[in-house]
């Protein structure tokens, strides 16, 4: 992504004859889907990339000259409050002519929060409302500008929302909020607004009341805008908060009330954006996303290199490579690609990292494979350590031979003992963590006995506390001689639905979303993504000779392509969705249908594997199941003769990776029997390819498909006798 031109230094005034502009920060998500992080800090003060995500909403706020800045703070107030008071945000250089962190430890929603603003009179002029966890490279004067403008022409006029364009295919769509919107085509006047559920096969209805679509020309239904909650208000929002006690969340409450409301009588507009990036970390998938957009540079010019914080030294390499002064690397290690490590970490001989970030003061040992993983500070890794899809939090030591599984996040201070295997999905804290039920929150409150407290409503800390316990560890989940127990999650709100499923924590959409190509905030389209790509144009039979970084393109189309399949078996998506998806990231990445074959092949048959492992469903089930309904894919895949020779030989390689060599042998029969039965490989092909296999010699592996090829033949030989 280029770089803003027209970007402000952060301390340049605002003019003398506007008013000051105001922001308001809400610090505390009011939601638990981070625990049991949270219950040590607050989300706020989580680092990605290596940065507070507080600080990214105060550069985004400088940029765009407010003056005054007030942090809400509910969850670990205490903390916020530290954190600003030794930041340069206090300094006399500071962009900020005040900032202020405002204690409001009763708020359990938005809505609270907007209410406590109301009574302490903070808002004098217009405002941003902003969440302390949204990263954008927006250029909110403009938006302010407008904002302003309508006000002159619209009185009746008092939030302005920035919404960003989403694609059909953008990846974000099922992990964040989908909503209707309604537009005035010619103004952006919003004329409705309503949450849709995520999709699940069924298709999703808006009931609409005509009246609202009186008086209006041309009007547009959306269901493409990505909500980043960054929000202009009028000094009246407060205000209406106040009056409507009811009203909690900032969209389903207060915008739908509003527009719903034949009192209020108030307007609100969109301001839709399609070049900036603007996203929320609401999520581990978004966490996740977000943080490969950082290192890709899709949110330019906020990037590691940027420096964000005074202390810090990172330079840019090639492939995405960030490094602070002070990393040492050992000779034998491989920095792959969108990589960036903190100052004073120190990597082992034979280790590989790949699309990861690695905090200061981290020791990684020998041999550790490190894949799209999140290290923070402190954090000690011993040798031969495989730590895919994890979060590993500061000050954690995970000692020599530990794998730790896609989707784990292993807490504050943990230790993991040696030769551990960290399953996925597991959390790991150091001391107990309790969930507090209604009864127990309301006999911790001296001061209103009586008080009721919805879960949902129960910021990010004060939901849990620390479970008094004899034991000083869970030997089942950290090993002989580590430290730690195993979280469990028992409330909705930690667990994010996409699609209709529920999936706790970043396992599986983890994996599925930090390979794509596309940004999370980009419609940047296939032909426009900034790579450096070699055109191949010989077929797969070419003799041709590929250079270090083709293969490299080779490997990591295949991972962002299994990913691809992986996600939309996992969300059951739709079979021409994922081909497009597919064709996609195939154009973009100029490689061949061999290798997409491949990609679907390995995505296919490891869902297999998957289900017969966890004894979810038996072989003969597990197969049909997979191959039944997702084998269609082969048809976008396969054109010419050759080409389904070619697939049987990917399948017979996949199944052969099989731990075990007979449920191998039975997949390899069964899928040979869907793909004949489905007509994407024909009799000819078939003979072709078991002939050229047996001359391998695939031994008792091959005796069941054998057996079924011969049957194949027998069939064949009797259908032309009957018909001569």
């Amino acid at each position: 992504m280029p770089p803003k031109s027209s970007r402000k230094a952060s301390g340049t005034h605002v003019e003398e004859d506007e008013p000051a502009l105001q922001a308001i920060v809400l610090t505390d998500s009011f939601q638990t889907r981070f625990m049991p992080l949270t219950s040590v800090r607050p989300r706020c003060l989580l680092p990605l990339a290596n940065v507070p995500l507080i600080e990214y909403t105060l550069e985004f706020l400088a940029q765009a000259n407010v003056s005054e800045v007030y942090l809400m703070c509910s969850a670990h107030g205490d903390q916020i409050q530290s954190y600003i008071d030794e930041s340069k945000w206090v300094s006399s250089s500071s962009p900020f002519k005040k900032i202020q962190t405002v204690m409001s430890l009763e708020s359990k929603s938005v809505g609270d929060a907007m209410r406590d603003v109301d009574s302490r009179g903070l808002i004098t002029n217009d405002f941003v409302l902003v969440s302390g966890d949204v990263i954008t490279n927006l250029e909110l004067d403009k938006v302010v500008a407008a904002h302003r403008a309508r006000r002159i022409a619209d009185k009746d006029h008092i939030v302005t929302m920035v919404l960003t364009e989403a694609s059909p295919l953008h990846r974000t769509r099922s992990h964040v909020e989908p909503s209707c919107f309604i537009l005035d085509k010619t103004s952006s006047r919003c004329l409705y607004f309503q949450d849709i559920p995520a999709v699940s096969g069924a298709k999703s209805a808006v009931s609409i009341d005509p009246e609202i679509l009186e008086d209006v020309g041309e009007f547009e239904i959306r269901n493409d805008l990505i909500d980043c909650h960054v929000d202009i208000c009028s000094p009246a929002v407060p205000a209406i908060f106040q009056e409507n006690f009811d009203y909690q969340s900032l969209r389903s409450d207060f915008i739908k009330g509003v527009l719903s409301s034949d009192l209020l009588k108030k307007n609100i507009y969109a301001h839709v954006t399609k070049d900036d990036y603007a996203a929320r970390v609401e999520s581990w998938q978004t966490y996740d996303a977000v943080s490969q957009d950082v290192l890709e540079r899709w949110c330019y010019p906020i990037a590691p290199d940027r420096n964000l914080l005074d202390d810090q030294t990172y330079t840019h390499e090639s492939k995405h490579i960030y490094k602070e002064e002070g990393v040492i690397l050992s000779q034998s290690c491989k920095i792959v690609s969108c990589v960036a490590i903190g100052s004073e970490t120190f990597i082992g001989d034979g280790t590989k990292v790949t699309s990861s970030v690695i905090g200061r003061n981290c020791t990684i040992g020998k041999n550790v494979i490190i894949e799209h993983s999140y290290i923070w500070d402190g954090a000690v890794v011993g040798d031969g350590c495989v730590i895919r899809h994890a979060i590993i939090a500061a000050n954690t030591e995970v000692r020599p031979n530990v794998m730790v599984d896609s989707g784990s996040v292993i807490g504050f201070e943990v230790v993991v003992d040696e030769n551990v295997i960290v399953p996925n999905n597991t959390k790991i804290v150091k001391v107990p963590v309790q969930k507090l039920t209604d009864s127990m929150i309301t006999s911790l409150d001296s001061e209103d006995e009586s008080s009721e407290n919805d879960e949902s409503d129960i910021s990010e800390d004060e939901s849990h506390k620390e479970r008094p316990t004899s034991a000083t560890h869970d030997p089942s989940v950290v090993g002989q001689n580590g430290v730690g127990f195993l979280y469990e999650s028992d409330t909705e709100d930690e667990d994010d639905s996409a699609n209709g499923a529920v999936y706790n924590g970043i396992v599986y959409q983890m994996k599925g979303l930090n390979m794509s190509d596309v940004s999370i905030a980009s419609t940047v389209v296939a032909g426009q993504l900034n790579m450096r790509r070699k055109k191949r144009t010989q077929s797969i039979n070419s003799a041709y000779t590929m250079t270090d970084e083709e293969y490299d393109d080779e490997e990591e189309f295949g991972k962002e392509a299994i990913a691809t399949v992986e996600r939309a078996m996992e969300n059951n998506h739709d079979i021409d969705t994922a081909l497009l998806e597919l064709n996609t990231l195939r154009m973009s990445m100029n490689v061949t249908y061999h290798e997409v074959r491949l990609a679907t092949c390995s995505a296919m048959t490891k869902r297999v594997e998957h289900f017969i492992e966890t004894q979810t469903l038996g072989v003969k089930e597990a197969t049909l199941k997979v191959f039944n309904q997702w084998g269609s894919l082969f048809k976008r895949q396969v054109f010419e003769l050759e080409d389904q020779v070619d697939l049987l030989q990917i399948l017979q390689k996949a199944c052969e990776d099989f731990k075990s060599a007979d449920t191998g042998a039975s997949v390899l029969m069964l899928s040979l029997n869907v793909l004949y039965e489905e007509d994407i490989v024909e009799e000819e092909q078939i003979y072709q390819w078991w002939d050229g296999a047996k001359a391998k010699g695939l031994g008792e592996f091959g005796s069941k498909a054998g057996k079924w090829v011969e049957w194949l033949r027998e069939a064949e030989s009797e259908s032309e006798s009957d018909e001569d």
